[in-house]
This record gives C-alpha cells, structure tokens and sequence, in this order.
C-alpha cells in the first residue's frame, strides 16, 4: 500500500539532475486539514476552553507596574487565580485591593471563569 502517490517522470528527473527533490504542493490539503482539526476541537470540547495565558498577560496591564514587577500569577485552577508575591508589603497592599482587582478580571473574562484570588509569598 503507498501512503503518497507517485511522483510524475518529469519530476523525478528534474530531482536527479538538480540532485534534491522539489517540495511537494500541499496547498490542496490546507483546507481539509482545517475543517478535521476544528470538528476535533468541537469534538473534545476544546472551542470553548478557557485559555488563562490571557489572564495572565491581562495581569500586567491591570495592576500597577512596580506590582506587577513584584507579583506574578502562577495558575488558574478551579477558577481560583494564583499570585505569586515577592515581598511583604506588596502582598499587604494587593490583600488590600483584592476586590477591586477580581471585579476587573471579571468583568474582563467573566465571574464564571474567576470566582477568587490568592496571594502567595514566595
């Protein structure tokens, strides 16, 4: 059984006179490796997966700059965001704004994605 067809003639004796093969055109596949990928995705239920990269880039532009040099989210697991805090006082003060900064990310991504915050010193 032959898992791709046979090159024409002219083709392979361009190869063996150039000395390495041309690329095979692979455009005409483009479009069904698409659709096989999406039905997958859906499939799996992975098309309405939350992505938390985006939370976690969203981190930074939320927070104030000398925060967000000092504190970085580690993980998102059972809606519960995880920071991860390098200093006291600026664990104090984000225990502080704890409210305000879960109200933006849910009303940035959803309450139903993110339900609490914890900080972590470390």
């Amino acid at each position: 059984m032959r898992y791709r067809p046979r090159r024409p003639l002219k083709d392979r004796v361009l190869a063996e006179w150039r000395g390495y093969w041309e690329p095979q055109d692979v455009a005409k596949y483009e479009d069904t490796i698409d659709s096989v990928v999406s039905k997958t995705m859906k499939g799996l239920g992975l098309n309405d997966r939350f992505n938390e990269e985006m939370v976690f880039e969203a981190w930074n532009e939320m927070v104030d700059p000398f925060i967000a040099a000092n504190a970085r989210p580690l993980s998102l697991e059972r809606r519960v965001l995880a920071i991860q805090v390098l200093h006291a006082t600026v664990h104090y003060e984000l225990e502080r704004m704890k409210g305000q900064i879960l109200r933006r990310m849910q009303e940035r991504f959803g309450a139903d994605k993110i339900r609490e915050i914890r900080f972590r010193l470390g």
